[in-house]
């Protein structure tokens, strides 16, 4: 049966309006009470009815892909592989694809993916879940829209792909390690990215397995002047490092370099260890191990997840997980 904002308010013990104003992301709701109606969202393992939703409304044919980032971050590798591998596979199944990203101011409360939700122009969506809203995601339930997420999400277990980024994150500081860098830190992104925090640990896991003490780490958006301020700061800091782990990749690992280079270190004096691989890192007179994604592989899986589940199939397997193969350059 499809859980109504009615049986949400009741489980909540709230008023139906309660319920609404937090789906839609209104004011005159409690931060507690936003996330009890998600707890309990959680709690039921609600999954829309996507049999009964194949039967009772025609396709649109398209399927949504939804940016974490705003679109500047197709010019990274990684999103722009993801769009790329889900376009094919949408193709294959003979629908198209919407790219819906978030504009400036947006903090992804996202206003052109809530319309896209309530007129139901695509099918399903496929999610970067790092900084989607709560209130957001209760609306694509409610709605009774399948989705998948690219990484795990921190208010909802759902139908997701991932990699391995604790372990990841683990095994390329080993190597570094293994090089005999001793006093190494670590620059990452947003502190409350739920991947950002499993690569922090896993990095955090190999210098205590090592014997070694962590040469602090530093947290920055992805804002080229951010991540270059907060990795100045950081060099000034601890000027005694030599080696780094990154815990993200694309523009953030050149804008750390940037940051390094301008510190007045040399690049060859200090080891490298980052999430993603690129081929720029062949060319560079650098020590640098790499944890390659397979990140074709992970969007094709999920947007085959996404289409068992638009056709009526949902997959017994809600969550894949994928090793990155560790790289050294």
């Amino acid at each position: 049966m499809k859980l109504t904002i009615n049986e949400i308010a009741e489980m909540a013990h709230v008023a139906k309006s309660t319920v609404s104003k937090a789906i839609n992301g209104q004011k005159g709701v409690s931060e507690s009470n936003r996330q009890r109606i998600l707890e309990i969202i959680q709690q039921v393992n609600f999954q829309p009815n996507v049999s009964a939703r194949a039967l009772a409304q025609s396709r649109t044919g398209a399927i949504g892909i939804v940016l974490p980032h705003s679109v500047t971050s197709l010019s990274g590798t990684f999103w722009a592989t993801v769009v790329s591998a889900v376009a094919a596979e949408a193709n294959r199944h003979n629908n198209s694809l919407m790219v819906i990203s978030p504009q400036e101011g947006e903090k992804l409360k996202l206003e052109t993916l809530e319309a896209i939700i309530n007129r139901h122009s695509v099918d399903g969506l496929i999610i970067g879940a790092e900084q989607i809203q709560s209130q957001t995601i209760m609306n694509v339930l409610l709605q009774d829209i399948p989705f998948v997420f690219i990484g795990k999400n921190q208010f909802l277990d759902h139908y997701a792909v991932d990699v391995t980024n604790r372990k990841s994150a683990l095994n390329v500081t080993e190597q570094l390690i293994a090089r005999g860098y001793k006093k190494i830190g670590c620059i990452a992104g947003p502190e409350n990215f739920k991947y950002i925090k499993e690569r922090v640990q896993g990095f955090k896991d190999a210098l205590e397995k090592a014997g070694l003490v962590s040469s602090g780490t530093a947290y920055s958006d992805y804002k080229k002047e951010s991540a270059v301020k907060a990795a100045s700061d950081f060099f000034e800091q601890h000027k005694d490092i030599d080696a780094l782990f990154l815990a993200a990749g694309g523009e953030f690992v050149l804008n750390v370099m940037e940051a390094l280079k301008s510190s007045g270190r040399d690049l060859k004096s200090i080891g490298l260890g980052v999430f993603d691989d690129n081929r720029i890192f062949d060319f560079l007179d650098c020590s640098i191990v790499a944890a390659r994604q397979p990140i074709e592989k992970m969007a094709q899986c999920a947007a085959n997840m996404l289409f068992e589940i638009i056709n009526g199939n949902p997959p017994e397997k809600k969550y894949n997980c994928f090793d990155a193969e560790i790289i050294q350059h």
